[in-house]
């Protein structure tokens, strides 16, 4: 992992798809995360529910297919609550919060599609939060905490 900039993920004439590497913050998990564009064309969405805030959650969401663990899958931990519905995954060693599996998500809801995962852009090894343009949602409104 001596290069850590963005790499190119296409070829002439398709869209400029990019792929970045990621990993937790004790470096037990790795994967890398391709997007359809560079950022900050690629906007991130910032959500203001406890969950989203209190996981430190800015994330985008590119197909599962597009998210490839390279190391450490099995240190993932999971988190649900709620509906239990979405499965958050983070780091059993550090806690890192890495993303959201909307597979439990019932078809008729109007959630991201199920081959899709919240990825959370924190733990990219090559971001700069300051050139992310955000999207905001108001989750509070909807997800209540898990006392209520």
């Amino acid at each position: 992992m001596s290069d850590t900039k963005p790499t190119p993920a296409s070829g002439e004439g398709q869209k400029a798809r990019v792929t970045h590497e990621a990993a937790c913050h004790c470096g037990d998990v790795k994967f890398t995360v391709t997007l359809d564009d560079p950022f900050p064309q690629q906007k991130v969405n910032k959500c203001n529910c406890t969950i989203c805030t209190q996981n430190g959650y800015v994330l985008v969401y590119p197909p599962r297919r597009d998210v490839i663990f390279t190391q450490g899958y099995e240190n993932l931990g999971t988190y649900k609550f709620n509906t239990k519905l979405k499965t958050h995954k983070f780091c059993k060693n550090c806690g890192t919060s890495i993303l959201i599996d909307f597979n439990g998500t019932p078809p008729a809801r109007p959630e991201p599609d199920k081959d899709f995962l919240a990825i959370n852009v924190r733990n990219f090894t090559d971001i700069d939060m300051e050139a992310l343009e955000y999207t905001y949602f108001d989750g509070r409104k909807l997800i209540a905490r898990v006392d209520q």
